[in-house]
């Protein structure tokens, strides 16, 4: 299996995340998601252990509400995870377009959106491993930025690079903190062990955002909110039912995932998640298709825009594919050798999204096409001097068919010598008069011609090599 790189869509702290075309074989070709680490990091022991555990634990989860994992990658001083590719947006940007100003995203489908998060959870939070042991899996990141909705409705949990598991063979270091403080549980500042509870307190907070339209902490900065929870005080408060037009049950159900106690907050996910769907029962359709109409339209420009770049480099990738392919190295392979192409280092560059294309051209073939670019310009040259308006010069005939011939220099830029800067075809009338200023037909003295700029045409060979500049949303 190849994974062709074609554009970056994303980038943090630890790594970049790539969107690549898979080659599987048999002319199959599907996109998939690299998420590939920074250099440095690649050599970094403890970071390849909590890499490493990551991909060992998503590897495993395979449900409808959380991305799927593919297989790992590794290479010289490169890591890598192969992932599902969700053509949509994160649930970030959907709330930002949607829910400011007038609200486009119905009640329903905002509910929806987290029973769906609520089933991912629920199913992650009871994993076991082969030999059926729980693995007593928590997210500890569950925030809107971790939640992405595809353009046919599905909803899912992604990045689980901060998940804690009682198998994970590294540590969270004291006096550290993995996850957004925003959606933070108190008891993830307090003890260092933390169990599923504190992901439904990161839910509680989304679903107390997307009720209200706004961020609960607005206006607070991280020092405020840390002590805030440190001290357990009461999270704020929703607007009343009544004022923001919301079922009434619904300010119960936040109010109790946003306990400061996890003993009183809701234990399970699949708990949390019956709640509110007794709220929808009656409610309008909150079918995932609808969903997916709403976000479908109201990022149709960059939607397009992706599926163009897509576009473009599958057609350049089957083009490519098309020509007879140069035997390579790989091709004395004994048979029985790994078959896995990975070609990751090709992107170093966020706006490089496709390398520039073979030349496959002989030596002699490359100059003949130059000297005949040459000469056609030295023709073009000619023709537009012959067929210009400018007067011949009175003081020398013979200059005004010489058109190959540099112009004549001024009279201060001759030599004291009185020779001439270039030898003309007919001496009679080469020697120019540098004490005597030229003239025109009308006895004014005229500029000394100033030389015509030339513009480099581009070599075939450089046509078509350079990347598009495409800037993409993270």
């Amino acid at each position: 299996m190849r994974y062709e790189p074609i554009v970056q869509i994303g980038r943090g702290g630890m790594a970049e995340v790539l969107l690549a075309l898979v080659h599987a074989g048999g002319d199959v070709r599907r996109l998939a998601v690299l998420k590939r680490t920074w250099p440095e990091l690649a050599t970094d022991p403890e970071f390849v252990t909590m890499f490493l555990d990551e991909a060992r634990l998503a590897l495993r989860l395979a449900h409808a509400n959380v991305v799927q994992t593919y297989e790992v990658l590794t290479g010289e001083g490169e890591l890598a995870i192969a992932m599902e590719y969700l053509d949509g947006q994160p649930l970030t940007r959907v709330l930002n377009r949607l829910l400011r100003g007038r609200s486009d995203l119905p009640l329903p489908l905002r509910l929806r959106i987290v029973c769906s998060v609520l089933a991912g959870l629920e199913y992650a939070h009871t994993l076991t491993d082969l030999e059926g042991t729980p693995l007593e899996l928590v997210h500890r990141d569950v925030s809107p930025a971790n939640i992405f909705i595809t353009y046919d409705g599905q909803v899912k949990l992604v990045d689980f690079g901060v998940a804690k598991t009682l198998a994970a063979s590294h540590h969270t270091r004291p006096g550290t903190l993995k996850g957004k403080i925003a959606y933070m549980a108190p008891e993830q500042m307090q003890r260092p062990f933390v169990d599923r509870r504190a992901d439904l307190f990161s839910v509680g907070v989304v679903l107390w955002e997307m009720l209200a339209a706004r961020r609960m902490w607005q206006g607070m900065t991280e020092v405020d909110i840390v002590a805030h929870l440190a001290a357990g005080r009461a999270m704020p408060a929703l607007p009343a039912p009544a004022e923001a037009g919301l079922p009434a049950g619904l300010d119960a159900i936040c109010a109790r995932a946003l306990e400061p106690d996890p003993d009183r907050r809701y234990q399970t996910a699949a708990e949390m998640e019956s709640e509110i769907e007794r709220v929808l029962i009656g409610s309008a359709d909150s079918h995932a298709r609808n969903l997916g109409k709403v976000v479908s339209l109201a990022f149709a420009a960059e939607r397009a825009e992706r599926q163009a770049i897509v576009e473009r480099h599958v057609r350049r990738s089957g083009s490519r594919a098309a020509e007879p392919a140069a035997p390579r190295a790989s091709d004395d392979a004994p048979e029985g050798a790994p078959s896995i192409d990975l070609t990751l280092s090709g992107l170093d560059h966020p706006t490089v999204l496709r390398p520039a294309p073979e030349r496959r051209f002989s030596p002699g073939w490359f100059w003949l096409r130059r000297l005949a670019t040459v000469s056609a310009l030295v023709g073009v040259v000619a023709v537009l001097l012959l067929a210009s308006n400018r007067p011949p010069f009175v003081s020398i005939p013979a200059v005004a068919v010489a058109a190959p011939a540099p112009p004549p220099p001024s009279p201060a830029a001759t030599p004291a010598s009185g020779q001439p800067v270039a030898p003309l075809p007919n001496p009679a009338v080469a020697k120019p008069q540098p004490a005597r200023p030229l003239l025109t037909a009308d006895g004014a003295p005229d500029e000394p011609a100033r030389p015509r700029p030339r513009h480099r045409r581009p070599r075939h060979d450089e046509d078509g090599t350079l990347p598009p500049s495409v800037e993409l949303d993270p």
